[in-house]
């Protein structure tokens, strides 16, 4: 409301009062009641001009509460703005940190899977190093086994050699000796006849000898029975009357 109006009626009431005044100094007694409307309506209008004044005030003061709650308001939504791109910044970045977490958890579950395979592998590695350790263990020990029966084997091999050497050596001592004693005729012409008459590596039948060499049975077993005696290398089977000659004999 304006204050012009109120300030017109103020200075017409004012205006009033003093012309009831004057009047009232002519005659008192008719217009007391007169003189004391304009008073009391002036007193009105001054408090009701105190309340308005309080109400502007009142007004200005809302109205500066309602500017600031504005300013806030609006600060609010430029807060609300930057809250917004935040949170969709936010939710960018979540996004693709849920994406790197995905990649992560796909490379861990790869990794682990080679680690298995790895340990798998390395499992299987020593499971066969193991095998091949006892293979080895046990081809050693039958490399021992063999080596323990070569070295009895060549003991066996050795006694052998020297019985069988011992016997070439007897016997081409008993060749040697028998030379002399056919050389000087202590053998008879029979037994060299009958010797001569035999044939390295054949089964001879010694019925066929004796018709070859005109000798008589009983003369050729005594024979043959002192061949045998002095261990001559003859094969003699006496239930088929065959003999063989295993070695070259040279008089």
């Amino acid at each position: 409301m304006s204050e012009t109006p109120l300030l017109d009626a103020k200075t017409s009431l004012k205006k009033m009062t003093s012309m009831i005044v004057d009047i009232s100094g002519l005659n008192s007694d008719y217009i007391p009641k007169l003189r004391m409307q304009p008073e009391k309506i002036l007193e009105e209008l001054e408090k009701y001009e105190d309340e308005k004044n309080g109400l502007l005030k009142t007004i200005q003061s809302n109205i500066e509460e309602i500017i600031t709650l504005k300013n806030k308001i609006s600060q609010n939504q430029r807060d609300n703005i930057g809250f917004e791109e935040d949170n969709t910044e936010l939710t960018k970045n979540r996004h693709e940190m849920e994406i790197l977490i995905q990649t992560s958890q796909n490379e861990l579950k790869e990794t682990q899977v080679k680690i298995q395979l790895k340990m798998e592998e390395r499992t299987n590695r020593d499971q066969r190093l193991k095998e091949l350790e006892n293979q080895f263990f046990t081809l050693t020990k039958e490399v021992e086994k063999f080596e323990e029966n070569l070295k009895i084997l060549e003991a066996e091999l050795n006694g052998t050699y020297v019985k069988k050497e011992k016997y070439v050596e007897s016997y081409e001592n008993r060749v040697a000796a028998m030379k002399i004693l056919i050389n000087k005729k202590y053998i008879s012409s029979q037994l060299y006849q009958f010797i001569k008459a035999l044939q390295v590596g054949s089964k001879l039948d010694i019925k066929n000898i004796l018709l070859a060499i005109d000798m008589k049975e009983d003369q050729a077993r005594k024979i043959i029975a002192r061949m045998l005696e002095d261990d001559a290398p003859i094969e003699y089977d006496q239930v088929a009357s065959t003999i063989t000659l295993k070695e070259e004999v040279d008089f």
